[in-house]
């Protein structure tokens, strides 16, 4: 025995057999790691591994030893001590990077079960059907500048006004007024706070005067969510207007011939349909 104790190998091999029972019977477990977050009595390392901490496991100094009244956080390293079961008893840290020790695939058997996948709230589409702090559980209430640009009719009369009416005026048929921007489009633009939700309609100023979609019927109204963004622009078409519509009420003659709207009588007959009068 003696003899094969002069053999390198047979050393070497002696001194790791000590070294495992001696760690065997310890039972404890160093690792060096990268930290990135402690709370609520765990620890988890950049690897993405968690681990449960002792209610009463010491934090200490990594380069001295003592005590230290700094809390782990962030990009911190720190050298864990892990007892048999894969509590961690100990952490030292450190504000540099720490040489590796131990390996983390041996400890990942003690790590935390992960928490159930969820989606990401703030990914998750707002239902378009949604209301109060549920239409706005994703928008931080930011003012935004939102123009509403719309193309009316040919049948529009020029001296004619364009507004919008919404549900949260409870649908009053000059709520905004619009500023006429040419002969066939109208713009305005008001603030509102992001997260602001409601529908919206064009008139000429009455219920009469309501847009219909193009079977003539009532439209149905428009949705808009306003976005966290600089500003929003909202482009639509008016197809037709309710007393202008085939089968709605005729327009009345209320404007003057002009340009775009040469012929604001309707009701009256063309020229070459009148019959001839001989004296």
């Amino acid at each position: 025995m003696k003899a094969s104790m002069k053999n390198p190998l047979m050393r070497a091999f002696a001194a790791l057999l000590i070294l495992v029972i001696a760690v065997a019977a310890d039972g404890q477990i160093k690792v060096t790691a990268q930290l990135l977050d402690y709370e609520k009595g765990y620890v988890f390392f950049t690897s993405g591994d968690g681990f449960k901490v002792a209610p009463n496991a010491p934090i200490l100094d990594y380069k001295t030893g003592a005590v230290t009244t700094a809390s782990p956080g962030p990009r911190d390293w720190a050298r864990a001590t892990f007892d048999a079961t894969g509590l961690v008893t100990q952490l030292e840290l450190s504000k540099t990077p720490l040489a590796p020790e131990g390996d983390l695939a041996s400890i990942r058997r003690f790590a935390v079960a992960l928490s159930p996948t969820v989606a990401n709230p703030d990914l998750v589409p707002v239902p378009v059907d949604a209301t109060g702090a549920e239409a706005r559980r994703h928008f931080t209430g930011a003012p935004v500048p939102v123009s509403f640009i719309v193309r009316v009719p040919p049948s529009t009369p020029l001296t004619a006004s364009i507004y919008i009416t919404t549900d949260q005026s409870a649908w009053n048929p000059e709520a905004i007024r619009m500023d006429r921007i040419d002969a066939l489009h109208f713009r305005i633009t008001r603030i509102f706070a992001s997260g602001t939700r409601f529908k919206y309609l064009y008139t000429r100023g009455s219920l009469s005067t309501q847009e219909v979609d193009e079977r003539g019927i009532q439209r149905v109204p428009r949705t808009i969510v306003v976005p966290d963004v600089q500003t929003l622009a909202r482009g639509d078409d008016v197809y037709e207007w309710a007393d202008t519509a085939v089968g709605g009420a005729q327009p009345q003659p209320d404007s003057i011939p002009t340009p775009y709207n040469p012929a604001p009588f309707p009701n009256l007959p063309s020229p070459g349909s009148l019959p001839t009068i001989h004296p």
